[in-house]
């Protein structure tokens, strides 16, 4: 057998197959006998032509246009060669071949990557013989590689969309060296690729290769040391060029997780394309890049030169940066330098630059935090995510438990394995009708539970135990992520219908996600009552004894009513999350009784009893019996008003008696018009307030029997039932201790016939 080399193409070959690729259709022109054919198979008319034969289309399996996918994105960052179609085969011995996928080929490295797609997700899939077929043949992939192309360095790469890669599979492909490429990674190259070109060439050497040589690199350059702070730095100047191959960024990006922290935001494609110009146009820009030179603790050698600076805290002399890639880590100016990139003056120019040694990752944020406040703020999304690195181990405890909380919310969105993943908006992801879910919410959920130990205000002294915490982040995590996970699986199996409708619908959205954690909450406190314990011991064996609640919920959650669901998913301001997870518990609580807690009995008694119609009937009842009083007091006096009213109220009385005349007046009616029709608890305060009327007659008839209340705290009883009567016109709720107040005054103020409270 040998290598089919021909199907490798480069130059105009290989603009040719890119338009391939990108069509997402297969094209065939067939004769007018067997259109018919065609489309009972799937294919649908595209072009017809006068002699009756059809130009017909159908769209690639998800397998080729995967591949294709990926294999645009390597095209994109400017490999030279590159396979025109997918039937490459490689010799890995004498008498056997292997067929690649992909092959992208420049002046350092080949790359043989092979795709793996499914429609579904799909977590049972394992990959251990495919595997292990490609470690006991990349040797001799390389040697036939190297026959052709003897100066470049051969890469593996296993890519797939859909498959949730076990960790059994990923520890292979790390002994074998396979580079894993999952979806989240292949999006991330290709948002690189799209925004840089050709220069995600370099960002993707550093991940392959990272702390490997570059092989010819000359890693000397004149520089200076320094003291900042308790910091030795190094300036220098240095070809962008070369700077390129060192430097990796640390996109906080779903694809970098392993390399957490990481910080920075993915360049932007305009801003990149305009620093291009700006450079290729003679620009420059002499502020420093600042970076954090990783040598893994070894430190940098330094040879001082013999001419030392009158300042003896510098010094003069060569640095020897590691020759090797992912060796610099931008902390900032990632647009500065990258708008080098394909530029004429890449090695003819230098740019300045600022390096510490062996900086820790949350100093980098740090500093990259610092940096930014100060220019172009961090987006809130970003921050969130940056300050689970700065927090994670801070001094106190409580803030550690932020640092948490995000990190839980977080890799809710992030691990593929996770039945919110994808739903979470993270980082500086966007969001959508499916992502549409912050950390904002879920840290809020996770800050207002049971979870967490509670501290003293500025101390590490724990005033109340959590249910799941180990006073340690990881340990907490460890037994704590898993809980929540399988308790958002439960709902996610059983109610998948409406979990896919995401913001249009209501159960994948920042209220129900959560009431949800508040719901799981309640659930884990119910059943350590249960147990007569306190905190969580194997997250496991718990989950088994809450899954029957957490099926009693999903059912619950099934069978919502409308108006339930229309209060949660459109609750907004500072009461929806309350709002949300009192409907939700409520709900869950009417229809499966078993789901009680003291504070939930008292919620629903003060809260979900009608007492709308009494306290209406009762507050009518007492406005009628004050009014009465009052015209007891005041007599038949024809000029009461002009006696006992402001002014103000006199005339609008007077105005709106007039004007109810005239209406009856035009509808035929003679009957006579009241002016106490119109005197509700708020003009019986301003005759409570008016002149010496409290003290002549008001005082007696509004003070009650039980309690000698003076002028101020009756007056307030008034204003109470006005805002009581108000409310029930508007058909909001009463709820039961309001209406118990109204009840008592209700009671105290009218009689029955023997004189008697009621």
């Amino acid at each position: 057998m040998a290598t089919n080399w021909d199907d490798l193409v480069s130059g105009e070959e290989l603009l040719k197959a890119t338009k391939k690729r990108k069509n997402k259709f297969i094209e065939q022109k067939v004769s007018a006998d067997k259109i018919d054919e065609f489309i009972n198979k799937g294919w649908e008319v595209f072009k017809e032509y006068k002699n009756g034969s059809a130009l017909v289309k159908k769209e690639k399996s998800v397998g080729d246009l995967f591949e294709n996918e990926v294999w645009l994105i390597f095209q994109k960052m400017g490999f030279k060669v590159m396979n025109a179609t997918n039937k490459f085969k490689l010799d890995y011995s004498d008498v056997s071949s292997k067929q690649i996928d992909i092959i992208a080929i420049d002046d350092e490295i080949c790359l043989l990557i092979e795709c793996k797609a499914t429609e579904k997700e799909d977590n049972t899939k394992t990959w251990k013989t495919e595997l292990e077929s490609i470690n006991g043949n990349f040797k001799g992939l390389s040697n036939e590689v190297r026959k052709k192309y003897p100066k470049v360095r051969v890469k593996y790469i296993f890519a797939t969309k859909n498959f949730v890669i076990g960790d059994a599979d990923i520890k292979r492909m790390e002994d074998f060296r396979i580079a894993n490429f999952d979806y989240e990674k292949v999006r991330y190259y290709n948002d690189l690729s799209d925004h840089l070109g050709s220069a995600a060439r370099y960002q993707l050497l550093g991940n392959l290769f990272a702390k490997t040589e570059i092989k010819g690199m000359n890693s000397s350059v004149p520089a200076i040391e320094g003291k900042m702070g308790n910091k030795t730095y190094y300036t220098f100047l240095i070809e962008p060029e070369r700077l390129l191959k060192l430097a990796y960024i640390l996109h906080r990006n779903k694809a970098n997780h392993k390399l957490m922290p990481t910080y920075q935001r993915l360049i932007k494609k305009d801003r990149l394309k305009a620093i291009r110009k700006f450079v290729n146009e003679g620009g420059y820009f002499p502020n420093s890049l600042i970076v954090s030179i990783d040598t893994n603790g070894r430190g940098v050698v330094f040879e001082p030169s013999s001419t030392r600076t009158d300042n003896n805290l510098s010094r003069m002399g060569t640095l020897k940066l590691p020759k090797t890639y992912q060796s610099l880590y931008v902390i900032d100016g990632q647009h500065r330098l990258y708008g080098y990139s394909d530029s004429k003056f890449a090695s003819c120019n230098s740019v300045p630059v600022v390096a510490f040694v062996d900086m820790q990752k949350h100093e980098q944020v740090k500093l990259f935090m610092d940096i930014n406040e100060n220019q172009k703020s961090v987006p809130k999304g970003l921050r969130n995510t940056l300050n689970i690195d700065l927090l994670w181990n801070a001094e106190l405890y409580a803030q550690r438990q932020e640092a948490l909380r995000l990190d839980l919310g977080q890799q809710l969105g992030e691990d593929t394995k996770s039945p919110l993943y994808g739903r979470v908006v993270t980082g500086e992801d966007l969001s959508n009708t499916k992502r549409c879910i912050t950390l904002d919410y879920i840290n809020d959920a996770f800050k207002q539970s049971n979870f967490f130990n509670i501290y003293k205000k500025g101390k590490n002294e724990i005033l109340t135990p959590g249910t799941f915490d180990k006073t340690d982040n990881d340990e907490t995590e460890a037994i704590l992520f898993p809980f929540i996970s399988k308790c958002f699986k439960t709902i996610k199996d059983y109610c998948s219908e409406e979990r896919d409708r995401g913001s249009e619908g209501f159960l994948t959205i920042n209220n129900t996600t959560f009431a949800l954690i508040k719901v799981f909450n309640d659930i884990v406190n119910i059943q350590l009552k249960k147990e007569n314990k306190v905190i969580v011991d194997d997250g496991d064996s718990f989950f088994k004894e809450c899954e029957g609640m957490l099926l009693n919920l999903a059912d619950t959650i099934n069978t919502l009513d409308l108006d339930t669901i229309n209060a949660i998913k459109t609750a907004k301001g500072g009461a929806a999350k309350k709002t949300s997870w009192n409907k939700l518990r409520v709900a869950f609580n009417t229809k499966f009784p078993d789901f009680t807690y003291p504070e939930l009995e008292e919620y629903v008694k003060e809260n979900c009893v009608n007492n709308n119609p009494y306290a209406s009937q009762y507050i009518g009842e007492i406005l009628d019996e004050i009014k009465r009083r009052l015209k007891d007091k005041i007599g038949n006096d024809s000029q009461w008003m002009h006696k006992y009213l402001p002014e103000k109220l006199r005339n609008d009385l007077i105005s709106k008696v007039a004007i109810e005349k005239v209406n009856r007046q035009i509808q035929g009616n003679d009957e006579e018009v009241d002016e106490w029709d119109y005197i509700s608890f708020n003009e019986i305060k301003q005759i409570a307030n008016y002149g010496t009327n409290w003290s002549a007659f008001c005082s007696d008839v509004l003070v009650l029997p039980s309690n000698k209340m003076n002028k101020i705290n009756t007056l307030q009883w008034l204003t109470d039932l006005e805002s009581a009567k108000n409310r029930i016109s508007l058909n909001q709720s009463i709820v039961t201790s309001e209406f118990e107040s109204i009840k008592k005054i209700y009671s105290e103020f009218i009689k029955d016939e023997n004189g008697e409270a009621i």
